[in-house]
Formats: C-alpha cells, sequence, structure tokens
C-alpha cells in the first residue's frame, strides 16, 4: 500500500515506513487517538451529510454519490461505536478497527477519506508539536491506522 504525501509533520504512510515502526508505536493506540478518529469519521459525515442536503436543494443530481459514502461512513462510525463502554468511558477498537472504518469503501471515496485523514493527522501533529501535547503520536497516526487495514 503506498499513499503519496505532501505533509511535513506525518510520516508518509507506506510500506516501508510501516515496516520501520518499532513493536512499541504497533501495539500502542491511545484513547486520545481512538477519540481523535471517531472526531474524524462523525466530522466526515456531518460534511458528506452537509453536502448531500445542498445539492438537495439545488437539485444536483451528479452528486448523488455523496450519499453512498455518507452511509457508508455512518457504519463504520456506528462499527467504531459498538466499541465504546460507556460504564468506563473508554475506546475499546483497534489500530485494524479505524483502518477498516477509513479504508473499506467500494468507491474512490477509499483514497479521498484516507488523504483527509492523514491531512487531519498532519495538522494534529503541528499542533501537538506547538503545545507539547504528548497524548497521542499524531505523526504516525495515519501510517498505523492505514497500514493496519
Amino acid at each position: 500500500m503506498q499513499y503519496s504525501t505532501i505533509f511535513a509533520n506525518c510520516a508518509t504512510v507506506s510500506d516501508t515506513n510501516y515496516a520501520l515502526l518499532t513493536a512499541q508505536q504497533l501495539q500502542t493506540f491511545t484513547q486520545a487517538e481512538r477519540a481523535f478518529v471517531l472526531e474524524f469519521m462523525a466530522d466526515t459525515l456531518a460534511s458528506l451529510t452537509s453536502i448531500n442536503a445542498e445539492c438537495v436543494v439545488d437539485k444536483n443530481e451528479d452528486y448523488v454519490v455523496r450519499y453512498t459514502d455518507a452511509l457508508e461512513v455512518m457504519q463504520n462510525l456506528q462499527m467504531l461505536y459498538e466499541c465504546v463502554d460507556a460504564d468506563t468511558a473508554t475506546c475499546n477498537f483497534t489500530l485494524a478497527d479505524a483502518g477498516t472504518a477509513l479504508c473499506s469503501y467500494d468507491t474512490e471515496y477509499r483514497e479521498c477519506i484516507a488523504e483527509q485523514f492523514e491531512d487531519a493527522c498532519d495538522n494534529a501533529a503541528k499542533i501537538a508539536k506547538q503545545t507539547h501535547n504528548t497524548t497521542a503520536d499524531f505523526s504516525t497516526l495515519a501510517l498505523r491506522v492505514l497500514c493496519s487495514y
């Protein structure tokens, strides 16, 4: 798997870089990183819903494919939510589950959502560097999630 990247704060998503991760990096998936994935998926669903609503109002029949994308994002978000323990407020989904939620699309949307996730991780890594936030490793999150699929 190889995704091209122009991001300055994230590791390039590639099989080569994935092989360079340490065993600890491959096993680490913090609650902050899980929450980031959930928020990304929810924001993506909200964005697609907004686009779909605009298309209905504008009667843009060429954009119907986004309904399928929104439905798939919603199903994948639900799959991740089913791994949340409400009693302890912890997320228990794995990197592979997150990879499935971001990469299991049947349409060209698979590449689009992966690139959007990489961009979001790059932005989060930049902010984390500035604020010295160490609750998540956003510089390798896209690599760990996308390559786990």
